[in-house]
């Protein structure tokens, strides 16, 4: 079945879309620049491209319906948690699965418009999502200069390295419960949520199987 979920706080909190949109698009831009050349015109200069963009546009029911893709909750609900993620601009997981193609990936809400306009009480809302990046910056490691003196001689002490194990650690495996996803599990033991992939390509997961992968499943955990 297809569906949409957003989690933040590693899977601490998080919900489906109860309305499914008209439609589900990526849009990827470059970001190449124009120069123009005398006697051979416009050219293009390849740059790397900007980052994936993900609009959406649905609506949230005011009230219980056969359709929706999840138990009903209160508009105010989901207006509540993404107006939280926006203002504390925290990186949020959006998965949209079981779809002529998948997503999966960490974006920020740069937009999040709603309103009422029908007299329903339904929320229609419009989400523009981009694409988020990780990064820190480096420590610059300053060498301390070596202060030589004749009359001081160095004592060198050679150390000798300990012998190499040639035997390499078989993978650790971990059964599924109740509420698990990949993303979870490689977040739990492999400190990085985002090394899920890992763990569905060493166990022969496909992206179609994520929703639906049973309890009790035993999956092979990459070494760190």
């Amino acid at each position: 079945m297809r569906g949409i979920y957003f989690s933040a706080n590693n899977d601490e909190e998080g919900f489906q879309l109860p309305i499914l949109p008209e439609k589900v698009s990526e849009l990827g831009a470059g970001d190449g620049e124009d120069f123009s050349i005398s006697k051979l015109g416009n050219i293009n200069i390849p740059k790397d491209p900007k980052l994936e963009e993900y609009p959406l546009e649905s609506f949230f029911p005011a009230t219980e319906t056969h359709y929706s893709s999840t138990a009903f909750r209160e508009p105010q609900y989901y207006i509540d948690a993404l107006k939280r993620w926006k203002k504390n601009k925290m990186a949020v997981r959006y998965i949209y699965v079981n779809g002529s193609f998948s997503i999966n990936e960490l974006v920020t809400i740069e937009k999040f418009d709603y309103e009422e306009s029908d007299g329903s009480g339904d929320v229609y809302f419009t989400l523009a999502l981009k694409k988020y990046v990780h990064f820190a910056p480096k420590k610059m490691a300053v060498k301390k200069p070596i202060v030589s003196t004749a009359s001081v001689k160095a004592a060198v002490v050679k150390k000798t390295a300990p012998p190499r194990q040639n035997s390499k650690p078989a993978p650790q495996t971990y059964s599924l419960i109740s509420g698990d996803s990949l993303w979870k599990v490689a977040q739990k033991y492999l400190g990085d949520g985002n090394r899920f992939r890992e763990i569905a390509n060493l166990n022969g997961i496909k992206d179609s199987q994520f929703s639906s992968l049973p309890i009790g499943l035993k999956v092979k955990l990459p070494t760190k």
